[in-house]
């Protein structure tokens, strides 16, 4: 008998499966809603008998955090406050501005005998005998064809996502140069075909090349030949088992958390983010630091004030409660005052200026938290920043050496 609570792992399936439809609705793309369903009972939600009201809560969910929701699922309220709840943090989750995309399509329905039933993530097994990836990578192409396993031809869709890794050479020393890791962020752009591959040239034979086998469109979303990430130091737990093994097979069905992990230590965010959005995300600031070099003074202007006005500066307090850290140093009261709610006040004050967009000005580590009376002091009074260390900075306040922790997030 079905529980009457989702499990998590429940929600979140269905949350994935919506949001894939929501965008193929965007794109104006013909979908099937009765075949996601099947798709969803029969596999991760296979304690349910259906799943149109779930999704109706879903739109309900979506509507009141002001997101766009499908149009066939009519919002429905009737969803208790702790299952909102767990919704809304699910979908913060999904459409956060550095979270892993989605594949365009649910996976494809396998038999229940499979092993590894698709999941819409891949991992791209390059065998450096047979195809040299790296120089491929190194020649800066931007889309291949590259084997699909017979057994995986039918499972893979246009719009699935994976990540090219490259086996170690044989041979120890040779191994240790160039250990197995993860090269390339890829996505299927076309189902596979049985056809050839006419770039010889990366052939160690040519006759693979030629070899008419189930073959797939990919295309970069990430080129990570010059800093790949070694399967070495990824988590050492279920989802990166096949990561670590030398793999026979040239495709193999990986977790959505595997795929999360590797897109997070690439250090990616979504394609079609607005300066503000990047603004939002550590990820997001660096890449801002990167551009401001290049950005006209009008740019720069704009992406000061996202930064000065954006959550870092929020998280940071939060972090350490709303406390002054001046004033704490000095041993007075660290809560200037509290708001009308209750709520402790504090301000950030950026210890290197944001309109400077230098490497570092726009990170947490910039901010410090102070009163009102002390960040107006470190702008007009006097208040010299020291030292600028690592981890932490050393001042002079009114002739006083003090020293203050940085925070990271």
């Amino acid at each position: 008998m079905a529980t009457t609570e989702w499990t998590t792992d429940e929600l979140t399936a269905a949350v994935e499966a919506y949001l894939q439809m929501l965008e193929l609705e965007r794109r104006g793309e013909r979908y099937n809603k009765a075949a996601v369903q099947r798709m969803l009972v029969a596999g991760p939600i296979a304690s349910r008998t259906s799943t149109e009201h779930r999704m109706q809560n879903i739109s309900h969910v979506l509507s009141q955090m002001g997101l766009p929701w499908i149009e066939g699922y009519r919002p429905l309220p009737n969803v208790g406050s702790r299952t909102v709840e767990a919704l809304q943090e699910i979908i913060e989750t999904y459409t956060a501005a550095d979270a892993a995309p989605l594949p365009l399509r649910p996976p494809v329905l396998a038999k229940t005998s499979r092993k590894l039933p698709p999941t819409g993530y891949w991992m791209f097994v390059c065998n450096r005998m047979v195809w040299h990836g790296e120089a491929w990578l190194r020649d800066a192409g931007t889309t291949l064809l590259y084997k699909v396993s017979d057994h995986n031809h039918k499972e893979m869709q246009a719009g699935d996502l994976g990540v090219l890794r490259i086996n170690a050479p044989r041979g120890k020393s040779a191994a240790a140069a160039h250990p197995a890791a993860v090269y390339a962020i890829v996505e299927v752009l076309g189902s596979p075909r049985l056809q050839p591959d006419n770039s010889e040239a990366y052939y160690a034979d040519r006759a693979d090349a030629g070899a008419v086998v189930w073959r797939a469109p990919l295309k970069l979303l990430a080129n990570l030949v010059e800093d790949p990430i070694a399967v070495g130091g990824l988590p050492n737990n279920a989802d990166f088992r096949h990561f670590r093994l030398p793999m026979p097979t040239a495709t193999i069905p990986i977790s959505r958390r595997a795929f999360a992990e590797v897109y997070r230590r690439a250090g990616l965010i979504r394609p079609d983010l607005t300066d503000e959005q990047k603004a939002a995300t550590s990820t997001g600031i660096k890449i801002l630091e990167l551009e401001a070099s290049k950005a006209d003074p009008v740019r720069k202007s704009r992406i000061s004030r996202y930064i000065e006005r954006g959550p870092f500066g929020q998280r940071v307090k939060e972090i350490r409660g709303c406390r002054c850290q001046i004033c704490e140093a000095l041993g007075f009261e660290p809560v200037a005052f509290l708001r009308k709610n209750g709520t402790p006040f504090a301000e950030a004050h950026h210890v290197q200026p944001v309109s400077l967009l230098a490497a570092g000005t726009l990170a947490a580590s910039n901010i410090m938290v102070l009163c009102p009376n002390h960040h107006r002091q470190a702008h007009l009074g006097d208040f010299e920043v020291l030292d600028d260390g690592g981890h932490q900075w050393r001042i002079s306040i009114d002739g006083r050496i003090l020293t203050l922790p940085k925070t990271a997030l």
